[in-house]
């Protein structure tokens, strides 16, 4: 990590043995960020192996001298599924989980979400967090992109494709420890009690009543932590 800190940017291709910079990043690197030419440039396929190039006022990294390198391999791979609110929330939402490594983020419709989308709305904005997921990523110099899943319209659907790991994000519920791997995170006037029913496993967030995206990024950094901790 600290070799990509130390880069003059950081971004993502997808061949690292011909790292091919994209119209749109060429454009931050040249006019926003104003790169000269032989500035070190760190390039990632966004799947865990990156290499230190030399940017060259092209679209085309030079990779002279530069080895293609693997992140070490997580132990396990860690969830976020979250009640989508109204405006721009949901977006500094997927910019924070991105920043603290969550590999799986998960916007959910559920009871008692004001927000109500139908299936077009929900892919469009997939679209649109996936690409701020990747623009996070980029700033934060990680060498893998979150995968941003479709809007799911209930929580009992995404709990079907989840089995017993659920836990619910509830007041009185135990401690985040290492066994923890996706918590759900539920909308500010909480999930109902049928929803409960869907999971018998609850954890508790430090402080009070959060607002969603707080508590949203509270879970994925003692997640993380107990991650980094334990394995």
């Amino acid at each position: 990590m600290n070799e990509r800190r130390q880069a003059a940017a950081h971004v993502f291709v997808a061949d690292l043995t011909q790292p091919v910079l994209s119209e749109e990043d060429m454009y931050h690197l040249s006019k926003v960020l104003r790169l000269r030419g032989s500035e070190v440039v760190s390039a990632s396929d966004g799947r865990g192996s990156w290499r230190m190039c030399q940017y060259r006022q092209s679209t085309i990294l030079d990779i002279e001298a530069s080895e293609i390198r693997e992140a070490p391999q997580q132990s396990r791979e860690l969830t976020v599924a979250f009640a989508v609110t109204k405006g721009d929330k949901p977006d500094l939402v997927v910019q924070k989980l991105t920043e603290l490594g969550i590999e799986h983020i998960v916007p959910l419709i559920t009871e008692r979400c004001i927000v109500r989308w139908d299936e077009d709305k929900g892919s469009k904005n997939q679209i649109r967090w996936q690409k701020i997921a990747r623009e996070a990523a980029m700033q934060s110099r990680s060498v893998t992109i979150p995968q941003v899943h479709k809007v799911f319209l209930s929580l009992e659907a995404f709990v079907a494709t989840q089995g017993a790991d659920v836990a619910f994000a509830e007041p009185g519920g135990q401690s985040i420890d290492s066994a923890i791997s996706v918590i759900v995170i539920g909308p500010e006037g909480g999930f109902t009690h049928q929803e409960l029913a869907l999971s018998q496993r609850r954890v508790s967030l430090p402080g009070g009543i959060l607002r969603s995206e707080t508590a949203a990024v509270a879970a994925a950094v003692l997640m993380s932590q107990q991650r980094a901790q334990h394995g």
